[in-house]
């Protein structure tokens, strides 16, 4: 699989799903995990996605095959922001259209406005736009690990889902480095994208669920900030949309960036 080098701190992994014509020069589509996943989040989403153009997933850094990261490692949002932006530099100069599921979204916002000539659009998937306050779970990942921090908040993140799928998004989430969980958890309470939504240039899609942690009420406040933005609500009650709801989220999506895209899709 190809790597992005990230001065001084390793490599980020990323997977191309192109299946346009070697002459055609398709429009790219990048897709950003949220918090301890990687590019497998993204399977039902990309054969949706596929049919518009060229698909991009990364693994933020820390995570998936992306170098883990040291657990004193100074995360930012702009420097997780700025690994976006590198990103769509180096596969899509002429820009992309962006998609953010869960702790991403503020990840992608801040991209969106540090390099608004970068993003054609900007898709938000179950967004908290200021990161969680979750000191119990710095202490279940120290005294029991990674993947009994999965197990303990997958109900709630999957409600609906099967135990298969559960089970499946324990695996991805549990092998995230320690150093990197440990870490990122850490810093994430530091993240407040509230000053970036008016800054927002392109047109963006709001996609949420509504749910105990994120009550749609709450998002609509928050995406009512963002000029040229819709909302759209899909059902579920995990607060985890875009893979409790990946088919849905994923149609909707597709509708949304064909409507913005320069040239036809193509099927």
């Amino acid at each position: 699989m190809p790597k992005l080098p990230i001065p001084q701190d390793g490599e980020i992994n990323f997977v191309v799903d192109n299946f346009a014509w070697p002459w055609d020069t398709p429009e790219t589509i990048l897709c950003v995990h949220g918090l301890a996943e990687c590019t497998r989040a993204w399977v039902r989403w990309v054969p949706y996605l596929a049919r518009l153009g060229c698909v991009v997933r990364m693994d933020q850094r820390g995570f998936g095959d992306s170098s883990p990261m040291p657990e004193d490692y100074p995360w930012s949002l702009d420097v997780l922001a700025d690994d976006v932006v590198r990103m769509i530099e180096t596969v899509a100069p002429e820009g992309a259209h962006l998609i953010g599921g869960k702790i991403a979204g503020p990840v992608t916002i801040r991209a969106a406005t540090r390099r608004p000539d970068l993003v054609k659009t900007l898709t938000l998937v179950g967004t908290p736009i200021v990161g969680p306050s979750e000191d119990a779970w710095i202490s279940t990942v120290e005294e029991k690990g990674v993947r009994a921090w999965a197990a303990a908040t997958m109900d709630v993140r999957l409600e609906g889902m099967t135990d298969a799928a559960k089970a499946y998004w324990i695996d991805m989430m549990a092998a995230t480095p320690q150093s990197t969980i440990l870490g990122f958890f850490r810093f994430v309470t530091s993240i407040d994208v509230h000053d970036d939504l008016a800054k927002i240039c392109c047109p963006t899609l709001v996609i949420a669920s509504d749910n105990i942690r994120r009550p749609i009420q709450e998002t609509r406040d928050w995406q009512e900030k963002i000029p040229h933005s819709v909302l759209a609500l899909v059902p579920g009650t995990g607060y985890h949309a875009a893979a409790t709801e990946a088919v849905e989220c994923a149609k909707l999506t597709s509708g949304f960036i064909a409507k913005h895209m320069g040239t036809a899709a193509l099927l």
